[in-house]
């Protein structure tokens, strides 16, 4: 039963990893601007990680390159 429940942890977890594989920046709090901006003055977040206020989720790549090379060697099989 337990080991039911963490397989479907994880799928749920990798599911979610497809569907959102971003997340917003713990630093900029997902603004893209640094905590110390106001109305007078504002910056850019300083981590070269930040993109418009969000990182990518650990995990996401690798379970992009999985889904990406199964539907690939589905085709190939296909066409032999």
């Amino acid at each position: 039963m337990l080991v039911l429940l963490i397989t479907g942890g994880a799928i749920a977890y990798a599911g979610s990893l497809w569907l959102w594989p971003y997340k917003p920046h713990a630093r900029c709090g997902g603004t893209g601007r640094n905590r110390g901006s106001n109305k007078r003055r504002h910056g850019v977040c300083k981590s070269r990680r930040c993109v418009s206020g969000t990182v990518q989720r650990i995990g996401s790549r690798a379970v992009h390159r999985a889904v990406r090379g199964a539907i690939r060697s589905s085709r190939d099989r296909k066409g032999k």
